[in-house]
């Protein structure tokens, strides 16, 4: 008996092995990677490149230059040239020969011209100067100094105390790392249903499960498809999330101001969401493996849009950005439809304590357990059958005559 189950056992990872195998292509992923990398220095890269090397300078004629005292930041393409008023007329002459940028007549503070042949990209600079310079004035008109002005606008400070032990509120980064992961997992979901569904209706299509259903049990091919495939899932989940980083990295260098939070870089926290990935794709896949099982004609079957249901409870968990403490998120860290994402998401902007991560777990792990059971009995019963599916009675009686 002993020889027996370690023989099935071997049979198992022989099948996980080779359905890895079939799909995982190192080659494949290093390409991700590099192109991940290349598409973050064209954006961002060429992005600095134009503004290094775009060093044409626009003449901006300044009629009555005193009224308002411009200041420009030394990176600025626009070049003042002061002219006076009777000098008007020759400089419209050289901006209809686009010879100048534009005219700009200062009549006084508040009534300003611009001439131009068309709207400039530089004139959200020149208002923010005039703006400024204009306040400046109105300033010393007023005798209020900056201090004060800017004491009145100021908004008003709230000191936060709290009567529990609470992290700071989540930041922006940690919440769109949050959502990045999220939709990974969605992903990581994608990977696990295209693969366990081409792999099973497609060997059942080609008529060859026969051949392997002679060699090996049944239960022993569906558990090594659902860990060969859950484990492609992770590392291709891996990999892209490597890819992410990588844009990220070669973004930053070229001043794109992205970072990744510190938060998350934690190993505590990346072994957990490693374990959470890694059972919600164990669930997923189990699931996919026994409705494929049914399906006779992929083409035609209702059943294919079943296929679909792991996107719901994924998408649910993007509700968890908003309020990762709420009594219903708590409640979906729990349901082992939902805790993978939602536990997950919760992970990265709040706190969360061991034992509902270890509850959440346990109760996942269980419900993985026994999907697997079903599924089996599923699998192995409705793989062989051909020329129609079987009924969601036939199944549940399936399933209730394998408990006696």
């Amino acid at each position: 008996m002993h020889n027996g189950r370690n023989s099935q056992i071997k049979l198992t990872l022989e099948v996980v092995k080779w359905e890895f195998n079939r799909w995982f292509k190192l080659k494949d992923q290093i390409i991700t990677l590099l192109i991940s990398a290349l598409i973050s220095l064209l954006i961002f890269g060429g992005k600095a490149l134009i503004e290094k090397f775009s060093d044409d300078k626009v003449e901006l004629v300044i009629i009555n230059s005193g009224v308002l005292p411009i200041k420009l930041s030394n990176e600025s393409k626009i070049e003042l040239i002061k002219k006076e008023f009777a000098e008007t007329d020759e400089q419209k002459k050289l901006l209809a020969k686009k010879e100048i940028g534009g005219i700009l007549i200062l009549n006084d503070i508040d009534n300003i011209e611009l001439t131009v042949n068309k709207e400039p990209a530089w004139l959200g600079e020149l208002q923010k100067a005039l703006t400024s310079a204009r306040q400046q004035i109105k300033l010393k008109q007023s005798n209020i100094s900056q201090e004060q002005l800017k004491n009145i606008f100021q908004q008003a400070q709230i000191k936060m105390n709290y009567t529990e032990t609470k992290r700071e509120e989540s930041s922006t980064g940690e919440k769109v790392s949050a959502g990045i992961f999220i939709g990974l997992m969605l992903l990581g979901v994608f990977f696990g249903l295209s693969y366990q569904f081409v792999a099973i209706t497609g060997e059942k299509q080609l008529r060859i499960t026969e051949v392997i259903a002679s060699a090996i049990s049944p239960k022993t091919w569906i558990n090594g498809k659902i860990l060969g495939i859950s484990l492609l899932s992770i590392v291709l989940l891996v990999t892209s999330v490597l890819s992410t980083v990588v844009f990220i990295i070669v973004s930053s260098i070229f001043g794109s101001g992205w970072s990744i939070p510190l938060s998350i870089t934690n190993p505590l926290l990346i072994v957990a969401l490693f374990i959470l990935s890694i059972s919600g794709f164990l669930l997923w896949n189990t699931f996919f493996s026994a409705i494929a099982a049914t399906i006779n004609d992929p083409n035609t079957s209702a059943r294919s849009s079943l296929m679909m249901v792991p996107v719901i409870p994924v998408a649910i968990a993007f509700y968890a950005l908003g309020d990762p403490d709420s009594l219903v998120m708590k409640i979906l860290s729990f349901f082992p439809l939902t805790s993978s994402p939602v536990l997950s998401a919760r992970l990265v902007l709040t706190d969360v304590s061991f034992i509902e991560i270890l509850l959440s777990l346990i109760l996942l792990i269980v419900t993985i357990w026994y999907l697997r059971k079903a599924a089996g009995i599923i699998f192995s019963l409705s793989i062989l059958m051909y020329g129609k599916e079987p009924s969601w009675k036939e199944i549940s009686k399936w399933i209730r005559e394998s408990r006696k």
